[in-house]
């Protein structure tokens, strides 16, 4: 029988979702359901998007700017780097595709977190090329484990910080270290940094500034967190111009929809809704760390707008939230069970999942 199927994708398990949560609370019966499953901003995006996004809504009929050259510019005006030094993509997960797609073959190694941000594995898998796993040292990502493994076949490195799903940060001096040790001519280094505007920890090093030092970095951002644009999937790559080029020759035309760039753009000049996102965030993963602690439970501190918390029946804790309106993530979907994943809700809904523990 004729296989029409590339085999490498029988290894593969989609990356699952979940059941909306309009549909969830309907079939339990629930008024409400609160997502904090999926570390989205329970603020919302600036008022100032919301209005950009009506604008605009009846030219959607127009293709976008396939270039997002006046996002491109403004952004690059705010990060301090030349506008070619910026690729646009439907969310970051898109960004690493085009990386496998420029970048990754057959018999090339991608050393990855494990556990770690599913799509990282994935992107690899479907280039043909093998991942390497480098497993967490308890909650930390271990760089020296990860240098070990580097080899003439490795092709890129991926670093999350801070983690997804562990919540934790590298700091400057290991990084740093890191990426000396690399040597003159290093592997392709990614750094995702999705969740870099919630960090408040001195050490946290900024990857855009470690350009110019490190080529060969590729540093991935987004829009989905602080700004509250996940339902627009808008994320971007910092990396040299002759990086971005690469990306850009496997990049479809028009890749990032109007209204997210609109979106976007809009975001970047609200910056007080952006300082007013970050300390929400700040303000209740003090408060949920603190009511969490006292209630016996323990986790690594957190850098992101989540925890990832121990407890003695993650199933179980799960469905009981579940049951009273509150939608988290149990941890062994994301490669840590005995976990919790709790994404930092309103004070009200905090207060909520707190009486119920």
């Amino acid at each position: 029988m004729r296989n029409v199927w590339r085999d490498v994708l029988d290894p593969i398990i989609p990356y699952e979702t979940g059941t909306p949560p309009e549909r969830l609370a309907a079939q339990l019966g629930l008024p409400e359901l609160v997502r904090l499953s999926a570390n989205e901003n329970p603020l919302g995006p600036s008022p100032r998007v919301v209005a950009a996004i009506a604008r605009e809504a009846a030219r959607v009929h127009l293709y976008p700017d396939g270039g997002a050259h006046a996002l491109r510019e403004a952004l690059a005006r705010r990060l301090g780097v030349r506008p070619e030094q910026l690729v646009f993509g439907n969310g970051a997960d898109e960004l690493l595709g085009l990386l496998a797609l420029a970048a990754f073959e057959r018999g090339d190694e991608v050393i990855v977190p494990q556990p770690a941000f599913e799509p990282y594995a994935i992107s690899v898998m479907l280039a043909g090329a093998r991942v390497v796993p480098s497993p967490l040292a308890g909650y930390e990502t271990d760089l020296d484990d990860m240098r070990r493994k580097i080899t003439d076949r490795t092709k890129a490195v991926i670093l999350c910080s801070p983690h997804n799903p562990a919540a934790t940060i590298i700091r400057r001096t290991p990084l740093l270290r890191f990426l000396d040790a690399l040597g003159a001519d290093p592997p392709l280094v990614v750094l995702d940094e999705a969740y870099r505007d919630f960090a408040d920890d001195p050490e946290y090093p900024d990857g855009v500034a470690l350009l110019g030092r490190f080529p060969r970095l590729i540093v991935l951002r987004t829009f989905s967190k602080i700004a509250a644009l996940a339902g627009l999937r808008v994320g971007y790559a910092v990396a040299t111009a002759e990086t971005c080029d690469r990306l850009n020759r496997v990049r479809a035309p028009y890749n990032v929809n109007r209204l997210g760039q609109i979106a976007a753009l809009a975001a970047l000049e609200d910056p007080e809704h952006w300082d007013k996102s970050r300390r929400l965030v700040l303000e209740e993963r003090a408060f949920l760390s603190e009511g969490l602690r006292t209630r016996g439970y323990t986790f690594p501190p957190s850098q992101a707008n989540f925890l990832l918390v121990k407890v003695p029946d993650a199933p179980a804790l799960r469905e009981k939230l579940l049951r009273a309106g509150i939608l988290v993530r149990d941890g062994a979907s994301v490669g840590f069970p005995g976990h919790l994943r709790i994404s930092l809700g309103l004070r009200e809904t905090n207060e909520k999942l707190l009486g119920v523990l």
